[in-house]
């Protein structure tokens, strides 16, 4: 004789709901600690950087594909500079390791290039508790900020779910 178990159903469809919502909060959790992260990086490189002159080693432009599916460029400029008798080299466009914003044409990304000739001489600026995070603009991305709020929907999402499950 077969004995079919109805609940079994119910209680698979319920464990995969309770692993989505863990993995939402996770997400979230997960996104809020490096938006913040990047945001603080972002605010302590531009608390008292100090100007440096630094020569400029190779420029470029690096093609990736957009999550609209075209191709997105990103202007590339490397830079060598001494920090206190020590040499670094960076490519930081912006303070905390931001990356510079993307261009949807080449045209655009190689105007900011054409800035930036190899073996010229540049300004930049080094946050001295950070020496080898050198950067040339002294101007704050909003990254962190958005994915401290995309955290913030995940976990609104994940426990808006778990409380749906547990009390409604």
């Amino acid at each position: 004789m077969v004995m079919l178990d109805i609940d079994a159903g119910w209680q698979s469809e319920n464990r995969k709901s309770e692993i989505s919502v863990v993995i939402a909060v996770l997400i979230g959790a997960g996104m809020v600690f490096l938006g913040y992260n990047a945001h603080i990086d972002q605010s302590q490189a531009l608390d008292n950087p100090e100007n440096v002159t630094a020569t400029v080693v190779d420029t470029g432009i690096r093609e990736e594909t957009s999550r609209r599916g075209g191709a997105d460029y990103r202007p590339v400029i490397e830079f060598r500079y001494t920090y206190n008798g020590s040499e670094y080299t960076s490519n930081n466009m912006y303070p905390g390791g931001q990356e510079p914003e993307d261009h949807n044409l080449e045209s655009e990304a190689r105007e900011v290039v054409q800035n930036y000739s190899q073996g010229s001489s540049i300004q930049v600026l080094v946050p001295p508790e950070r020496p080898q995070e050198g950067f040339i603009k002294a101007e704050k991305t909003n990254n962190g900020l958005i994915f401290i709020g995309v955290g913030f929907l995940f976990l609104g999402i994940g426990s808006y779910r778990f409380l749906k499950q547990r009390y409604l």
